[in-house]
């Protein structure tokens, strides 16, 4: 059965149509139109949708949604392969959501850590229990890169990079390295403690910029960009 997957994050929307685990159809762009469901939806004609969005307010598309498909809005509410042990359900991310979703359905009864890295990293684990223990927020690299320009005087406000050596010879270099490097060590931390507190995981690399940082990361990983979205699918698949 075709279902329409739609992640809509702090920067972009992004959507695609699955079949069983298989994406037929992958977009990554600013707006969303009804106008672009229906076209979509004329070459695959899927039934269902689900929907995830880190936005206070639904897009206004989804009206169209609800009434022409069965149509689910993911909340801490919607039923899971996993039990959460998360103290404040409310307030997590519907993208943290996911991709824990995601990854039980990649690796069903193994102990997964994954990161999402995009404008913030998020950090997630789920044991081999299907427990769901909670995880880390900490900044993406722009982020990291605006608040040391912003709440200095002197350092300048730079693009990250992920061409340099380990060490920067220039101011420039220094700050992208202490941006991207603070995010390599800090996951290659985190996986080490983890791991000496539960045995063997598999760490999962997701979101926007998981493809670079997979080639710094000194530890075994899983690089799935749209795990997201395959866990949107999951999770549709498992309240049907």
């Amino acid at each position: 059965m075709l279902n329409f997957c739609i992640d809509i994050g702090n920067s972009f929307i992004k959507y695609a149509v699955i079949d069983g685990k298989d994406i037929l159809a992958y977009k990554r762009q600013k707006k969303l139109l009804v106008g672009d469901i229906k076209n979509l939806h004329k070459k695959y004609p899927f039934a269902r949708v689900i929907l995830s969005t880190v936005r206070k307010n639904l897009p206004p598309f989804y009206a169209y949604l609800d009434r022409t498909f069965s149509t689910v809005e993911l909340s801490h509410r919607t039923r899971q392969a996993f039990k959460s042990l998360y103290k404040t359900p409310k307030s997590i991310g519907k993208d943290r959501l996911a991709v824990v979703a995601g990854a039980i359905d990649m690796f069903p009864n193994e102990n997964n850590l994954i990161f999402d890295i995009g404008t913030c990293m998020t950090s997630d684990f789920v044991d081999k229990k299907a427990l769901y223990h909670g995880g880390n927020i900490s900044p993406g690299i722009d982020l990291r890169l605006k608040s040391m320009h912003h709440f200095t005087s002197a350092l300048p406000l730079v693009k990250g990079s992920f061409k340099n050596k380990i060490l920067g010879v220039s101011t420039k270099s220094a700050l992208q390295n202490g941006a991207i490097y603070g995010i390599v060590l800090e996951i290659e931390a985190l996986v080490r403690r983890i791991e000496r507190e539960f045995g063997k995981i598999n760490v999962i690399l997701t979101g926007g910029d998981a493809v670079p940082f997979g080639d710094l990361i000194e530890c075994k990983k899983f690089v799935v960009p749209n795990l997201v979205l395959l866990g949107l699918n999951a999770t549709l698949n498992y309240n049907e």
